[in-house]
């Protein structure tokens, strides 16, 4: 899936809760992947809640942490220019609901997995580009090296536009799957949307 979904699937432990909103505030991008992940612990994670509940709760997070429209476009690549207006108003709403699908219950699996910062590196060209470098450390001793790449938006805020896991950029991986299923589909957008349909549709 996308790197939205890939980032918010993986269930983090953190030292102590925060509020949703902490990390719209962090000025720093490590201040702002730590305050993410409590977040999405302190609201994802309560087994009492519905899944309707916890799928509305991570569409919220995902809304306010990642560039969905900017992953999304990245994704769909040189096919964006192709869609017509309503493919990609179709194409988008059909990439987020299946991201919320697929993933949100997976925080009710949540088994206390750990998390820790390593360093942050500012873009050197571009300065509102940031890449924070993490570990999970998962209950049966396998370590995974997550990069977070963050974007600062024009009100100073973070967002994620990309992670890449083990070296592997899930945005490009995306993009690629995206690409395969529309050639498969006679090489228009149309064959997409109706792919990602059926995937919504069985999650």
């Amino acid at each position: 899936m996308a790197a939205a979904a890939a980032a918010l699937m993986l269930p983090l432990r953190f030292p102590k809760p925060a509020r949703a909103q902490d990390f719209m505030s962090a000025t720093d991008p490590g201040e702002f992947i730590d305050q993410l992940g409590q977040a999405a612990i302190l609201h994802l994670t309560d087994k009492s809640i519905s899944s309707e509940e916890r799928r509305r709760r991570f569409r919220d997070l995902m809304h306010k942490a990642f560039n969905v429209p900017g992953i999304g476009r990245f994704v769909l690549g040189r096919y964006w220019n192709q869609a017509t207006e309503d493919e990609r108003q179709e194409y988008m709403r059909l990439f987020e609901e299946l991201v919320v699908r697929t993933y949100a219950d997976r925080f009710s699996e949540y088994s206390g997995e750990k998390f820790t910062i390593g360093k942050v590196q500012r873009d050197a060209e571009r300065q509102n580009y940031a890449t924070v470098f993490t570990t999970i450390y998962r209950p049966n001793g396998q370590m995974v090296r997550v990069d977070w790449r963050v974007r600062q938006e024009q009100d100073q805020s973070w967002r994620v536009v990309d992670m890449v896991v083990e070296g592997v950029s899930m945005s490009v991986t995306q993009r690629s799957e995206f690409a395969s299923v529309i050639e498969s589909k006679g090489g228009t957008v149309k064959g997409l949307i109706e792919t990602l349909r059926q995937k919504v549709q069985g999650a």
